[in-house]
């Protein structure tokens, strides 16, 4: 492949290959370069060499792809940086460490994709929080604490949005009043009603 020398070369190459930084000589891997790079391809920061690697550079990576804050350096995984990496893709929570992960920033990657909360500590996962999960996605009730769901209304708002819910709920607390629900959203979940509540009245 020819060798890319100038930013205009290496924005142009990405165009049609976004790995177009690894294919720049090292000793041409300027900062104003390498800062370009990434703000047209976040994933472009694996190819700039640690020294260059700034605040400022890893804030437009992420900007442009939230995941490429798994390639930030741990030293500049900062309360910011990870912020704006998960108000992109929540699911980058995965990637902040774990003490950077503040109930502020939890609850913003939970805003944002409420499956990240598989990667929210546990004693982060708060009703306000839960309740935001659930509404966007039933099927993450899986992953609310157990004190949280003898909340009713927790399960209520997740078998709403997803009748499927109701499986991850222990037999105890599938209510009438919660299978009912259940079933007004799909008849499908009758498979995981208790049999003593597979009444007439349950059919929607």
């Amino acid at each position: 492949m020819k060798e890319i020398k100038t930013i205009e070369e290496v924005l142009k190459a990405m165009k049609w290959n976004g790995q177009a930084l690894s294919f720049m000589p090292m000793k041409q891997r300027t900062a104003e370069l390498c800062l370009e790079a990434v703000k047209y391809y976040g994933w472009a920061i694996k190819y700039v060499p640690k020294e260059l690697c700034t605040v400022e550079l890893c804030l437009a990576a992420v900007k442009r792809h939230s995941g490429a804050l798994q390639f930030v350096p741990d030293e500049l995984r900062t309360a910011e940086v990870c912020l704006e990496a998960v108000k992109g893709d929540g699911d980058a929570l995965k990637y902040v460490p774990t003490e950077q992960r503040t109930p502020e920033l939890c609850l913003e990657a939970v805003k944002q994709n409420s499956w990240a909360i598989k990667y929210v500590p546990a004693e982060l996962r708060t009703l306000e929080l839960c309740h935001k999960a659930v509404k966007q996605n039933g099927l993450t009730l899986q992953f609310v604490p157990a004190e949280l769901l003898r909340t009713p209304d927790v399960c209520v708002e997740a078998v709403k949005q997803d009748s499927g819910a109701l499986q991850f709920m222990p037999d105890k607390l599938r209510t009438p009043e919660v299978c009912l629900e259940a079933m007004k959203q799909n008849g499908w979940a009758l498979q995981f009603v208790p049999t003593e509540l597979r009444t007439l009245e349950l059919m929607p």
